[in-house]
């Protein structure tokens, strides 16, 4: 899959969830590996698609709206 192809499912699945994902749930659903979400959602942060908290050492990815 290409990286336009990482960034929009990653996009699509926080559009489409209720709630906040940490990196981990996001890896799992989409069946990527963690480090490969991690680094998109670094990136997608950057151009202030969606933004983030933590909650002890995991991250909770949400849309910015």
């Amino acid at each position: 899959m290409t990286n336009r192809g990482v960034d929009n499912s990653v996009l699509k699945l926080l559009h489409d969830s209720a709630k906040p994902l940490s990196t981990l749930d996001i890896a799992n659903k989409l069946h990527f590996a963690w480090h490969t979400v991690d680094r998109h959602c670094l990136k997608l942060q950057l151009k202030q698609k969606i933004d983030c908290f933590t909650i002890g050492k995991a991250t909770a990815w949400y849309e910015k709206r």
